[in-house]
């Protein structure tokens, strides 16, 4: 029963000490000063991303379609040239031996 009342006593006094707390007064122009400090530092990070302000979407566009248009060169002649690959593999096999007719087989 006296840890109870020890207790309970406690708390009262903890809760009454928060009372005692007095507010803390900022120092003048102390807003002023962070957020000058902000600004100084948002400069300084914007000087350092300077080397690809000069990548404005009119040249990122003419980019994408130099881009474009030079995938579209490569598949096409990729594709004019799937027969001769088609003849230099089948020349390949012929050279090394490793073709699939069965007429030049040694095996009877």
């Amino acid at each position: 029963m006296k840890d109870k009342i020890n207790i309970n006593q406690l708390v009262d006094e903890t809760i009454n000490s928060v009372s005692k707390i007095d507010s803390v007064k900022a120092p003048p122009f102390f807003k002023d000063k962070v957020l000058n400090r902000m600004v100084q530092q948002n400069e300084q990070q914007e000087k350092g991303v300077r080397y690809l302000n000069w990548f404005t979407p009119k040249y990122q566009a003419a980019a994408l379609i130099c881009f474009v248009l030079l995938n579209t060169a490569v598949l096409l002649s990729n594709s004019n040239t799937t027969d001769s690959y088609t003849e230099d593999v089948s020349d390949f096999a012929d050279v090394y031996g490793i073709t699939s007719s069965t007429s030049d087989t040694y095996i009877y």
